[in-house]
């Protein structure tokens, strides 16, 4: 499934270039300043990441995020500056610790149905 999400994926997949921009900084920025305002968790794990920009935007706001996904091109994409908080990793795995908030943003879809299931 890893190769599915490569630099094709990220240019033409996602209704327009996924990339490291204003735009989408803007978009995570704001999911970002929901979380902290609405749940206030002191730990979050992004499930599917991509690029790390929702790990970037809350680690600003002060939270200790973390980030996976199946991709390596999305990890290898993340700034220098969360590189260390994201890695390659599946919704399907163990995590290694708890967390007090898990986020998915568009990752349930892509899991076949038996992966997707309790």
């Amino acid at each position: 499934m890893a190769t599915t999400f490569d630099a094709y994926y990220y240019a033409h997949g996602c209704g327009r270039p996924y990339q490291r921009d204003g735009l989408w900084l803007a978009q995570f920025g704001a999911v970002a300043d929901r979380i902290v305002r609405d749940i206030g968790p002191g730990s979050v794990l992004d499930v599917g990441c991509a690029y790390g920009l929702l790990v970037e935007t809350l680690r600003e706001r002060g939270v200790e995020a973390y980030g996976v996904d199946v991709s390596d091109y999305a990890i290898s994409q993340a700034a220098p500056a969360v590189q260390e908080y994201v890695s390659v990793g599946s919704a399907t795995e163990p995590f290694g610790r708890t967390y007090e908030l898990i986020v998915t943003i568009e990752v349930l879809e892509h899991l076949p149905p038996e992966q997707a299931e309790p």
